[in-house]
């Protein structure tokens, strides 16, 4: 049983305590007994839940720093579950939850000025999560708990169902200023998914605040983001028109032109942006991206050396100016920067990608294919890895291994048009005619209008050398469908429907087609076409099968193989 005496201290330190947290003003010490400070015992079993709250109210008022105010918040807590009577239960759960939000307030500061990657960061979140929730689970809490639970959920990694129930609760609050409203329909509006309602809750947003332009400026990049581009560009006008010194707003339209591929004009964007704000990388990159895209990777180089004079290690500029370094023929430039990027972030496929790529351009594809098979087996899922390693494969005449992997694809994906089109051709080199008609007539299926494919189905189908796979009439059709979609001016493509013609016994056509073939003075297959042509002159249709031996890798990569395939580029 508590005492009345006690009881009336606590009815004084109630005011005062009250005057601290709401009006901001500070209490001097002789208006109550002097605070606990460092001598607070650990244990406070043995101690009624009144003087534990008593000790927790000097420690409050004179509080400075978040350990003394973690010691208040220990204090509050234990004193509650010690006991109390109903009147001081209340205003002890009224302190606490003050208390709780005061810390949330003090950490979500922190949340906002480091990356939220950062696993320290994510530790300081769920301890937010769980004052806010605290706090939230009193009567009456305030406003704002709602309003940052909702900010924090919605931050990469958080909960977007909690961060729209929160911000749900926030908006039902009356006392909101117009202001408070608006930010907080923004939010909702990147959380909903129905599109509609997010842009009706960005449209009043700016009605409320028709003088925030970042509110505007948040409608620009929604537009943007639903691919109304132009509609986009007419709200950075507006926010152009009511702060034309906004740099974010030119960067955001120089962006959109590079997205219409309005190249002059997004230049002339980032120009300005750069004028506005010269500290910002954004301007730098974009034209660093541009400028490789052209051809001018002297100029995307200086480019990218801004951003990183900007932005030290940002690792996707680095990876960037590694690329317009190899296109440049500088590749130990580019390895240096692809090494520098794998150290910072080892899982970086794009980059793992590119570093083999410019170990081909330094003749040392052994090394290549090595570290992509080693990254491969680490990552079994990346199909891109696989299908690079495939392509290496082939570039170093191990057809066996390349199908090897264009298999593990087709494990994980049975209908990947790329893997089973490139399957069918190794398995062409090596002279397996059935597994490719068989892969090749799965291909068709996904892809029935491939001039690429139909042409290496027909050519199969019509010079086998086993009498069980030749289909003339069927290689006829394929063929003379991958003609029509090449306007019949395609030297190899007419050659396999010359073969095709003398298959199905029409030398007079196959001639024809032959001679043709031949005019078009194909450099590379010439003067394959030309014996052909004499096959079928002498009556005989022509027939075919590779059978290349498997070699260990010693030239340098270059680009895809040709005919009688099409290989996937990098």
């Amino acid at each position: 049983m508590v005492n009345s005496r006690k009881s009336a201290v606590c009815v004084v330190a109630v005011t005062l305590v009250m005057a601290v947290n709401w009006n901001g003003r500070l209490v001097v010490a002789q208006e109550i007994p002097a605070p606990l400070t460092q001598n607070i015992p650990a244990e406070e079993s043995n101690r009624d839940g009144l003087s534990i709250l008593d000790d927790a109210m000097r420690l409050k008022v004179t509080s400075n720093g978040l350990q003394e105010l973690n010691r208040v918040i220990e204090l509050l807590e234990t004193a509650i579950d010690t006991g109390l009577e109903e009147e001081d239960s209340d205003f002890a759960e009224q302190m606490l939850s003050d208390s709780l939000m005061e810390r949330a307030t003090n950490l979500m500061q922190v949340i906002n000025t480091r990356s939220i990657a950062d696993p320290r960061v994510q530790k300081i979140r769920k301890l937010i999560t769980s004052d806010l929730g605290a706090v939230i689970a009193y009567n009456d809490p305030p406003a704002t708990a709602y309003s940052m639970l909702a900010k924090l959920q919605a931050l990469p990694g958080g909960d977007p169902r909690e961060a729209r129930r929160a911000i749900g609760k926030y908006l039902k609050f009356n006392d909101l200023t117009e202001e408070e409203r608006a930010e907080a329909l923004v939010l909702r509006a990147r959380l909903i998914k129905d599109r509609s309602k997010a842009l009706d809750d960005m449209r009043e947003a700016i009605s409320l605040a028709p003088e925030n332009t970042s509110y505007r400026l948040a409608l620009a990049i929604f537009l943007r983001l639903e691919n109304k581009l132009d509609e986009a560009l007419a709200a950075i006008k507006e926010v152009q028109e009511l702060n034309p010194a906004d740099g974010n707003a030119v960067i955001l339209e120089g962006e959109i032109y590079r997205q219409q591929n309005r190249i002059e004009e997004a230049l002339a964007s980032f120009a300005k942006a750069t004028e506005l704000t010269p500290q910002a990388p954004g301007p730098y990159q974009n034209r660093g991206e541009i400028f490789r895209q052209q051809g001018k990777f002297d100029e995307a180089i200086e480019q990218f050396n801004e951003v990183l004079k900007l932005q030290p290690g940002v690792l996707m500029t680095l990876l960037h100016r590694a690329d317009a370094y190899m296109a440049d023929k500088r590749f130990q430039e580019a390895l240096a920067d692809i090494e520098i990027v794998l150290e910072k972030q080892p899982s970086f496929v794009a980059a793992h990608r590119l570093r083999a790529e410019i170990l081909t351009r330094l003749d040392r594809l052994a090394e290549a294919i090595d570290k992509i098979e080693r990254v491969s087996a680490a990552m079994p899922d990346q199909i891109e890895l696989k299908n690079q390693l495939a392509l290496y494969y082939l570039v170093a005449k191990q057809p066996s291994k390349a199908i090897e992997a264009y298999s593990d694809i087709l494990d994980q994906q049975p209908n990947n048009f790329s893997a089973l089109q490139s399957r069918g051709d190794a398995f062409l080199t090596i002279g397996k005619h059935a597994e490719a008609i068989s892969d090749f007539t799965r291909a068709l299926k996904l892809k029935p209008e491939d001039t690429t494919l139909l042409n290496n189905l027909a050519w199969v189908l019509a010079t086998s050398p086993e009498d069980g796979l030749r289909d003339g009439d069927r290689a006829l059709e394929l063929a003379t469908r991958a003609c029509e979609l090449t306007g019949y001016n395609t030297p190899h493509i007419l050659s396999t429907l010359a073969a095709a013609l003398a298959e199905t016994g029409d030398f007079e056509a196959a001639i024809e087609r032959s001679q043709q073939a031949v005019n078009l003075n194909d450099p590379e297959h010439g003067e394959q076409l030309v014996k052909e042509l004499e096959s079928y002159q002498q009556g005989n249709p022509w027939r075919e099968k590779q059978t290349l031996e498997e070699e260990t890798p010693t030239a340098p990569l270059e680009e895809s193989p040709q005919k009688p395939v099409d290989q996937p580029s990098l």
